[in-house]
């Protein structure tokens, strides 16, 4: 059974998870709960503990970017690859992608988690969302070492939020302006790069699509909130509801 190893809440989790999702193979999703899944990533030989991480018949492919290449040449046929056949359109994704990655994605998490972890009943539900039934009880007894592992591991400081925050401004900024243009990133069809975008966003739009249960808005910090309204204005926040209204596929995951 193909499996894949996310986090409920992990934007860059949920970019494997619908790629995956975009084939129809039946696949068993496993959501770790961060802190405990270090002993399972790296049972599966890997260096770096981070997810998600997808094995197929003994193959392991870690990191969404290279899962999303690995669905396109193992499943997807050329009308439904994520990555532009045109060479320069092509280019064109991979770059955007990473981009966004950087400037959306990782500076998202930052800002995001420099707000939350302070709460622990909100991050708790969200780390345990479909995951393992003993979640509650771990975080209970393990959320401060956790949260304080988290600040280590992205280097999360005020100044580093505060600069994250602008990041993250400018880069819908940008991205305003080339939805300005026509209904895709890219072209006149659904690439990688709009499922990168709206799988990054996804936390700050929540989705109805997204397989997570977001938690009441009333748990969500107040700077947290202001981020979200701030947010909304932009046209990245439509895109991403319309890529997950007409592009995010029914799982075929195993139970």
């Amino acid at each position: 059974m193909i499996q894949l190893y996310t986090f409920n809440i992990s934007h860059f989790a949920e970019k494997a998870r619908w790629a995956m999702d975009r084939t129809g193979v039946s696949y068993r999703e496993r959501v770790l709960l961060p802190g405990p899944h270090i002993f399972t990533i790296r049972r599966l030989g890997q260096s770096k503990t981070s997810v998600p991480v997808l094995l197929d018949a003994g193959k392991v492919v870690q990191g969404s970017s290279a899962i999303i290449d690995y669905v396109d040449e193992r499943w997807l046929d050329s009308g439904r690859r994520l990555t532009p056949a045109e060479p320069e359109l092509r280019q064109q994704a991979i770059e955007l992608e990473q981009w966004m990655d950087g400037e959306i994605g990782e500076a998202s998490r930052r800002f995001f988690y420099h707000q939350a972890l302070p709460v622990r009943e909100f991050v708790a539900e969200l780390f345990t969302g479909r995951g393992p039934w003993w979640g509650r009880a771990f975080y209970g007894m393990a959320y401060p070492k956790v949260a304080q592992a988290i600040r280590r591991l992205y280097v999360i400081t005020p100044e580093n939020a505060a600069k994250d925050r602008e990041r993250v401004l400018a880069a819908y900024q940008r991205l305003d302006g080339m939805l300005a243009t026509g209904p895709y990133l890219l072209g006149d069809r659904f690439t990688r790069a709009d499922l990168t975008l709206a799988a990054l966003a996804a936390p700050i739009c929540r989705p109805s699509e997204h397989p997570t249960c977001w938690p009441s808005e009333s748990l969500y910090p107040e700077p947290l909130r202001r981020w979200i309204d701030e947010l909304g204005r932009f046209r990245v926040r439509a895109h991403a509801l319309r890529m997950y209204r007409e592009h995010r596929a029914a799982p075929a995951r195993a139970a």
